[in-house]
């Protein structure tokens, strides 16, 4: 299969399936999902993955109808349908299926999807742009009530931009689809995951990798003005495992500690490619 697809036990070429009418994703975007991608077929940090989808679905109310161990084994079984082994795997928990309204009496769904997709080449520098975060208050649980981050990134492609900041006054909080982080004066400054931007598993790494190699840590927020400032500029997401900016709103920006990002970015690719080389066993 091209694009392979699941749907409470249906499989399938994704442009082929249907879901139900009835989803209650159509109407109100009940559902969390989550994210990873996989190397040739091997999963990069599937438990991890898993684990996070799990806690939105406990954080929303969603009682999921299998394991995490079924699920996993779900998700390579869906992998392995695909004809290329490098891709995107989505996985989602909805609130079912049933008539219009509020209050769910229904039993949840499980989607899978999974396509080809490559992460991010170490070497691109992103060209970022910066709007105000509207998005509402549950940004630390991944469910896809995503307008608001459809809007940021529609405007950064529009102008040739990479990524959108989004950012509450003058705080940066992270980006549409990616958490944003600095390097200043060799410490690196993340915001802290307190609800107001994602707990991003690779987020959590480029902090592991920065222990490992003796680089300093600090969780606290940052504005727009440090961040212009920084000696480097990164972005991290599911697919992009360490990457710089090289712009913000058209002004350049980062390119002062090139010696730290390079040694961080050579241990985040070379932890994904181990990972995805151990999960294929």
């Amino acid at each position: 299969m091209k694009e392979a697809a699941f749907y409470n036990g249906k499989v399938g070429e994704a442009s082929e399936m249907c879901v139900p009418f009835l989803e209650r994703t159509n109407f109100f975007g009940d559902a969390v999902y989550d994210v990873t991608y996989a190397l040739d077929y091997g999963l990069f940090a599937v438990g991890e993955h898993v684990e996070r989808l799990f806690a939105g679905a406990r954080r929303v109310g969603i009682e999921p109808p299998l394991a995490r161990c079924e699920l996993i084994e779900q998700v390579r079984k869906v992998v392995r349908m695909c004809d290329t082994g490098d891709l995107m795997v989505y996985m989602q928990f909805s609130g079912g299926a049933g008539r219009r309204e509020h209050v769910r009496r229904t039993n949840a769904s499980v989607w899978i999807y999974c396509f080809p997709k490559k992460i991010e080449d170490p070497d691109k520098k992103y060209k970022l742009i910066t709007a105000p975060d509207i998005r509402y208050g549950l940004c630390g649980v991944k469910t896809i009530n995503l307008l608001p981050n459809v809007l940021a990134a529609n405007a950064a492609d529009s102008v040739g931009a990479d990524e959108c900041i989004l950012c509450a006054g003058e705080i940066v909080n992270e980006c549409a689809h990616s958490n944003v982080s600095i390097l200043k004066e060799g410490q690196l400054v993340a915001s802290p995951a307190r609800g107001k931007i994602l707990d991003g598993i690779s987020m959590r790494r480029l902090i592991a990798a920065c222990s490992e190699l003796g680089v300093a840590v600090s969780r606290r927020t940052f504005t727009l003005e440090e961040l212009k400032g920084a000696d480097e500029v990164i972005v991290t997401s599911s697919g992009v495992p360490c990457t710089a900016a090289e712009r913000v709103d058209g002004i350049r920006v980062g390119g002062r500690d090139g010696r730290t990002l390079a040694r961080l970015k050579d241990m985040l690719y070379r932890q994904f490619r181990l990972a995805c080389a151990m999960d294929r066993g």
